[in-house]
């Protein structure tokens, strides 16, 4: 069959549609172009967001175990403060009463050691003292002997002698009278007796005195002056074992100063243990609403697992724009936005700006596959009312100054 062949004209006219679509393309591209509302542009100057709460993770520090409790549930306000969950302490309940036993009988053996310390410390003292006073009288005595007797010691000693003869005449008299008496009768045999010891007794007297003097006189034999040597040595002897033992009291000061360091020990074992069982109550991290609580009742848990989600009062919502709009906005700058739901205006305050991820770049370049424009993000947050909920869709005109 052969072929029906089509008109050239006919081809053209055929052409004509699509080509005044692409010219129209063309020219309104053109125009949004020069009037700034191309399709990046609106894109970056009208931007949709998301109110979000701000989210905190509950999570026991540094201990876990078996929940006991749980005084919360999903959905429940909370305030900042108030117990969430507890675990099991009877572990650290023994540990602690025994902590504190181990501080109390440290306690007590620190009072001990202390009241023998005080004792042994004046019990040298006074050895200390009776030592150096024996060591004087020592060297005092060996002294005399080795310079021998003084001319006036000799001269008191022979007065000493005088006196006792006279003593002794006296009394001889005394017992020859009471012995007349006695014999005629006049008077008793005690009177005699007492008059006859007087006398034996002066007579003892006048003999040591003699003793004496003729001691003085021959002075000290070799003998004498050996023995006060060997007193001056024992004396200094006592001293020198005073001075031992005071230097054993001082090592049980140092004792004492060990006891103390252990005691501490225990006081900071105690606190970190207290600190632990403090650290089993979970309390709300901040006021809020519990969104979820992980465990149940009689579950282990692992240090540090999340197990309770609180949503904060805080709300805010996250702009994406481009560096030759983020000249609009500043730290603790305000921002106005509109919530698409409630159709209200709200008013929210820049908490950060930083960069953003590469993937909120608006366009891309073929060749380096770069971002032709950098993207910033601003977090923004706004005060929380019963009408403003999480998730509700937000307006911000990015074109706008902020500051």
């Amino acid at each position: 069959m052969e072929k029906r062949r089509e008109h050239p004209v006919t081809n053209k006219r055929r052409m004509i549609p699509y080509l005044l679509v692409i010219i129209a393309i063309g020219v309104g591209g053109a125009f949004m172009a020069m009037k700034g509302t191309d399709t990046v542009t609106m894109a970056a100057a009208e931007k949709n967001t998301l109110l979000t709460a701000d989210t905190v993770n509950a999570a026991f520090q540094g201990v876990g175990g078996k929940v006991t409790s749980i005084l919360v549930g999903e959905e429940q306000p909370v305030k900042q403060g108030d117990i969430l969950m507890q675990l099991d302490s009877t572990d650290l309940d023994l540990q602690i009463r025994k902590v504190h036993s181990d501080i109390q009988q440290q306690e007590i053996k620190i009072k001990q050691a202390k009241d023998a310390f005080q004792n042994g410390y004046e019990k040298v003292s006074t050895q200390e003292q009776q030592a150096r006073l024996g060591i004087e009288s020592a060297q005092a005595s060996e002294s005399l002997l080795n310079q021998g007797t003084r001319t006036e010691d000799l001269e008191r000693q022979k007065l000493a002698i005088e006196a006792a003869l006279q003593a002794l005449d006296l009394a001889q008299t005394n017992y020859d009278r009471t012995k007349s008496l006695f014999d005629s009768g006049a008077v008793s045999k005690a009177a005699l007796d007492t008059a006859s010891n007087q006398l034996e007794s002066t007579q003892n007297g006048l003999s040591q005195q003699q003793a004496v003097l003729q001691k003085m006189q021959t002075g000290a034999t070799t003998q004498e002056r050996q023995q006060a040597r060997l007193q001056t040595e024992k004396a200094k002897t006592s001293m020198t074992q005073t001075s031992q033992a005071r230097l054993d009291i001082q090592n049980s000061a140092y004792n004492i100063d060990l006891l103390e360091t252990q005691k501490e020990a225990l006081k900071i074992q105690l606190q970190t243990l207290e600190l632990q069982k403090q650290r089993m109550v979970l309390t709300a991290p901040t006021d809020g609403k519990v969104t979820r609580v992980v465990p149940k009742v009689g579950e282990i848990i692992a240090p540090g697992a999340p197990v309770v989600l609180v949503e904060s009062k805080q709300l805010y919502y996250n702009l994406y724009v481009d560096e030759s709009q983020i000249s609009h906005y500043q730290v603790d700058g305000l921002v106005n936005g509109r919530v698409v739901a409630l159709n209200q205006d709200v008013q929210g305050k820049v908490r950060f700006i930083t960069s953003a991820p590469q993937y909120a770049s608006m366009r891309m370049s073929r060749e380096k596959g770069q971002s032709d424009v950098s993207s910033f993000l601003v977090r923004v947050d706004v005060p929380r009312t019963a009408s403003l909920l999480p998730g509700m869709t937000v307006e911000v005109n990015t074109g706008v100054d902020h500051h």
